[in-house]
């Protein structure tokens, strides 16, 4: 259905962007400011309950002997504020903060898959809740934020730690989605004109994290996986006298935990690049080398893992590369650093409370700087590395340079997520406590890990004199939270009783501050065209594309959502993404994954089938309702030259699939090499031990090799033109289904033949338990391949036209492509690699 070039009814466009009322829209909406605003406020809610989490220990530490809290209690407050505020809080509120200001940011008006991000958002939900019911069953987890093994596993921990898993785990698939959504909103969908060089630094960021995210969670959830099978079914991925390694959890934790200092550094830098220059009214000095800073970062922070492992017993010459590497990175942070201080030096400062919430940022971070460098030489960490130093250093990087700036982000954007003033006299106060409040606590922590008192223990002895200086520590504590307290009451009572704010309050130069505060539904009525890095400083020119733009998308589509898709490179408009609208499907399958968790607690093995059904019908709903929007709306190109739908990287599943697939060979490519390691590490590992069949392993790579073909024979058969209508390539999609789905259905028979029949006991050795995973994890990933055929059939019985069933075909070849690799890699490591690897 063409849009009409002139507007039809401003009532109509209006609507169509609405968000249903009542309880209905409450579990529908999927627009993504009610996400994002979901995200941060259920993240705030549970910062301050690691906050008050914080406040009981601190209140333990006030004194030497003290016995307020118990041993068994301190550890499971210790746990939980670690778990909440590094798990719960940190990552899922900038990614929160980036649903709802990337869109308006970059001009588009809404994320690339917005059901996809409400399904992250109740995933997160669901998984924080599974966490904290351990509380009501007495079961809280106390092995400590990093669960370290064998402390997490089943000789020491009970079923406390299951809790911390499945929870956990949810929680971090919901943060691999998002960054999913992140980085292709951020790739195809900026506005016209907004090429790679005129992108805001916080796009800049949130591309850099989304690639993070995506390469160093998955080993999170794959030693989450790997733990949790060791304690429920006894393999002996961790169990040194069976092949394993306490060592390699520490390993699959820090190759997530590491990065992850830099996935919540980098937005917090990003922000700070946003509020300085327009608190300043100058431009951001150094552009070109603040992204090249955030690159290098993003690069560079996947092989630094080993910065926590220094006390591990790892060769002296191995430390050797990490140290080096670890002091290097300082020089991308050093260079952000620097142009924020010339863009102040070059400017006129305000001191709003926005920038003295960056300024604070400054301060603390660069002091968390200086200690990061003195704990990256392996001499000194191996002294302080278990004292209150490393909790000083950690919290000075961590609340310095995530904190403080998502404090000045609230300040500096509250008039555009609500539209109201808070009180600047409150705001000035809360700065000061927030600041004072945390030197005080923190900074004396320096020097009682100096004068030797150990981290993680709920007490400390008498004799070591450090009762002044830890009281001192736990007032600053309360200064702290009072100051959190005075920002929280400030900025509630704004949003209920606030004075209406000025749509633009600041003068800002990035292009969220062009449209209403705060924003309609749809963003944009008329979705700007960019000629320079400050669309708002800057005076608006001619654009070639301006023209075309407003005819296809002011007030426009009038009957469904959409939003321009542009090239990666020069943001130059070459199609049209569909915004699918609110719907209750993605919170089903959410709903089915919670009930597998919960299944699996309870060890209620049969209820865990539900759970699976639940999901299983979820997804089938949502695919359902997404080809029924493709087929009531008959998507025609807006003006005759924005397509809906292309083939190649013009569609915007395309990226879906990529992305999809990437996570598969991440995984996959995870386990091999804690296979690799294990097998190099273990003081025994089978001779020449090998699943050994070698004919049934080539038919399941005949059988992957021939959806990948049919797949991709069939999506060649709808041609360029979406809405050809042939027969014949309506017979060769089917058969080209029908193939696919066969040869898929062949490999997943395979597959477990070759898992239980294969003679592999995963409890007798690390070996058996590595080969059986991997052929397990084959086996969900075909069945994840033969879902994205079964969208594609969906799509060919239901479409009349050919362009969309080819289009999900080649989807589903790029799925079926990786699914052909993970095979090999996993062939590779559980045949080829025992032989060659003594």
């Amino acid at each position: 259905m063409a849009a009409s070039t002139q507007p039809l009814s401003k009532d109509s466009f209006d609507q169509i962007w609405s968000n249903p009322p009542g309880l209905r829209g409450f579990f529908s909406v999927v627009q993504h400011k009610n996400v994002g605003v979901r995200y941060m406020v259920t993240a705030f809610v549970l910062f301050l309950v690691g906050g008050l989490q914080a406040l009981f220990m601190r209140v333990q530490l006030s004194e030497a002997e003290n016995t307020f809290l118990s041993a068994e209690t301190y550890n499971q407050l210790f746990t939980m504020h670690g778990t909440t505020m590094m798990f719960l809080f940190a990552v899922p509120f900038l990614e929160g903060l980036a649903s709802y200001m990337l869109p308006l940011m970059i001009g588009c008006r809404d994320l690339p898959f917005p059901r996809y991000n409400a399904f992250n958002y109740w995933c997160y939900l669901l998984g924080g809740i599974i966490l904290y019911s351990s509380y009501l069953f007495a079961l809280v987890p106390d092995a400590g934020w990093f669960a370290y093994v064998p402390l997490s596993g089943p000789e020491f921990s009970d079923q406390a730690m299951d809790f911390w898993l499945f929870g956990l785990t949810l929680a971090e698939l919901a943060a691999v989605g998002a960054a999913i959504e992140i980085g292709v909103a951020i790739l195809r969908n900026r506005a016209p004109g907004m090429s790679l060089n005129k992108m805001p630094i916080f796009a800049w960021t949130m591309l850099a994290v989304a690639f993070m995210i995506i390469v160093a969670f998955i080993p999170l959830i794959v030693a989450s996986v790997l733990l949790e099978l060791d304690r429920t079914i006894g393999t002996a991925f961790f169990d040194t006298s069976a092949g394993g390694s306490p060592l390699l959890w520490q390993h699959l934790f820090w190759i997530f935990g590491h990065p992850e200092v830099y996935v919540m550094f980098l937005p917090g830098a990003a922000i700070i690049s946003h509020i300085i220059p327009v608190h300043s009214k100058h431009p951001l000095a150094a552009y070109a080398l603040v992204v090249v800073a955030i690159a290098s970062t993003a690069v560079m922070s996947l092989g630094l893992w080993v910065h926590h492992m220094y006390t591990t017993g790892l060769p002296s010459l191995t430390l050797s590369f990490f140290t080096a590497a670890s002091m290097s990175i300082t020089l991308a942070s050093g260079l952000q650093v620097f142009a924020w201080i010339a863009t102040l030096w070059l400017g006129k400062p305000r001191l709003t409370v926005p920038m003295l919430y960056s300024l604070g940022f400054l301060v603390t971070f660069v002091a968390g700087g200086i200690t990061g460098v003195m704990v990256a030489s392996v001499a000194f960490d191996q002294q302080v590395h278990d004292t209150y130093f490393v909790v000083a250093h950690f919290h000075y990087v961590l609340i310095g340079g995530m904190l403080f700036p998502v404090f000045a982000a609230l300040h500096h954007w509250w008039a555009k997520f609500t539209g109201k003033e808070y009180s600047t006299r409150a705001g000035y106060l809360s700065f000061w406590l927030v600041f004072i409040g945390f030197h005080v606590t923190f900074f004396p922590m320096h020097l009682t890990g100096l004068w030797g008192m150990p981290r993680r223990v709920y007490t400390y002895e008498r004799e070591l004199g450090l009762d002044t200086v830890n009281l001192l520590s736990t007032v600053g504590a309360f200064i702290l939270a009072s100051g959190v307290l005075v920002l929280t009451v400030n900025l509630l009572h704004s949003h209920l009783r606030g004075r209406q704010a000025a749509d633009d309050p600041w003068g800002g130069d990035s292009l969220e501050w062009q449209t209403s505060s705060p924003p309609s539904s749809e963003n944009w009525p008329a979705i700007p065209v960019v000629n320079s890095r400050h669309p708002g400083w800057d005076p608006p020119s001619e654009h070639p594309h301006r023209e075309s733009i407003d005819a296809a998308f002011n007030r426009a589509p009038q009957h469904f959502r959409a939003t321009p898709m542009t090239t990666v490179i020069n943001a130059t408009p070459d199609g049209a993404a569909l915004i699918p609208g609110p719907t209750i499907w993605p919170l089903v399958p959410a709903v089915g994954f919670a009930l597998i968790a919960v299944a699996l607690l309870g060890q209620w093995y049969a209820f865990a089938f539900v759970g699976v059904a639940v999901a299983v019908i979820g997804f089938a709903g949502w695919a359902w309702r997404n080809e029924a929007e493709h087929l009531q709306h008959n998507l025609e190109p807006l003006e005759g030259k924005y397509p809906f739908e292309a083939p190649g990287s013009r569609s915007i599943g395309w990226w879906a699939a990529a992305a999809t697939g990437i996570i598969f060979l991440v995984a996959i490519g995870t386990l091999a090499a804690s296979t690799l390691f294990l097998q190099v590490n273990a003081p025994v590992w089978p001779l020449g031990g090998a699943v050994g069949r070698p004919v049934l392993f080539s038919f399941i790579a005949l059988a992957l090799l021939v959806c990948l073909a049919a797949s991709w024979w069939g999506s060649r058969r709808g041609g360029d033109e979406r809405h050809r209508t042939d027969p014949k390539v309506r017979r060769a999609q089917f058969l080209a289904v029908i193939i696919t789905l066969a040869s898929g259905l062949v490999a997943v028979t395979l597959l477990p033949i070759a898992w239980f029949g294969s003679g592999l006991d995963p409890m007798a050795h690390a070996y058996d338990s590595a080969a059986w995973t991997l052929l397990a994890a084959q086996t969900l990933i075909t069945v994840g391949a033969l879902g994205s055929t079964g969208v594609a059939l969906l799509a060919r019985v239901r479409h009349e036209h050919d362009g969309r069933p080819a289009i999900l075909l080649q989807h589903a070849a790029i799925v079926w492509g990786c699914s052909a690799l993970t095979w090999v890699i996993v062939w590779v490591t559980t045949d080829l690699l025992p032989l060659l690897v003594i």
